[in-house]
């Protein structure tokens, strides 16, 4: 599974990035304002994107005079997670700023930065989840909750050691993202013989911190078992 755990559009300078496509919640979206110009101060390896609640069908990406697309083939919630683009460099440097625009009329969140993979195995087919909590009376009726919402989810089990690059990342990401339940940008598609292909790409939290995953850096057998929930 490929994963965007440390989101470098929330390192980016404030001024430059709207507040709506930093925020964790889709449902905050950005209705103008593109193209922007995220600009860090120092040079930024970029080779993926997180998108989150669009009606575009591409998001480009430029720096240095080159362009990179990210083709959108499905429409909210299908389309929100993680598209993978080939990193713009002049051979020696990265670039510090990238302008960013789509071709629709609203986007949510927008993350940036590198993707990592996690060898995660998908433990049970996918399923549903609801903070509804319907009632039901003495006399057999029954009350349907309200208030809550609905999701897909899927539990995934982690047998294998992280590298450098991704305990990297969450040390980068916890006090700013982690910690604070910033869901995240997933690519399942090396798991798509286990999950059905609208599930291709997701936006989702987990249920247990994955902080956690730091400890298997000095554990040859480790099992972590988590769940992915839909968020948006």
């Amino acid at each position: 599974m490929k994963i965007l755990i440390y989101d470098k559009m929330q390192i980016a300078i404030p001024e430059t990035v709207p507040s709506t496509v930093r925020s964790p919640a889709l449902s905050d979206a950005l209705f103008s304002g593109v193209p922007f110009t995220a600009e860090f101060g120092q040079p930024e390896k970029i080779d993926c994107v997180g998108i989150g609640y669009t009606d575009a069908t591409e998001l480009t990406i430029s720096a240095m005079g080159e362009t990179r697309t990210a083709e959108i083939t499905k429409s909210p919630p299908y389309c929100n997670g993680l598209y993978l683009i080939d990193p713009i460099s002049d051979g020696e440097y990265y670039p510090a700023e990238y302008e960013i625009n789509h071709n629709g009329t609203f986007i949510g969140r927008i993350g940036i930065g590198e993707h990592r993979r996690l060898g995660v195995n998908p433990t049970m087919e996918h399923g549903f989840y609801t903070t509804n909590e319907s009632r039901m009376t003495e006399s057999g009726q029954i009350i349907p909750g309200a208030g809550g919402f609905s999701g897909r989810n899927f539990d995934a089990d982690i047998r294998y050691k992280i590298d450098r690059d991704v305990y990297a990342d969450i040390e980068a990401a916890f006090s700013g993202q982690i910690s604070r339940s910033f869901p995240y940008f997933l690519l399942t598609d090396d798991e798509q013989h286990k999950l059905p292909e609208n599930m291709l790409r997701f936006y989702a939290s987990t249920d247990r911190p994955l902080s956690k995953l730091q400890s298997s850096t000095y554990k040859f057998l480790y099992s972590y078992r988590f769940q992915f929930q839909e968020r948006f």
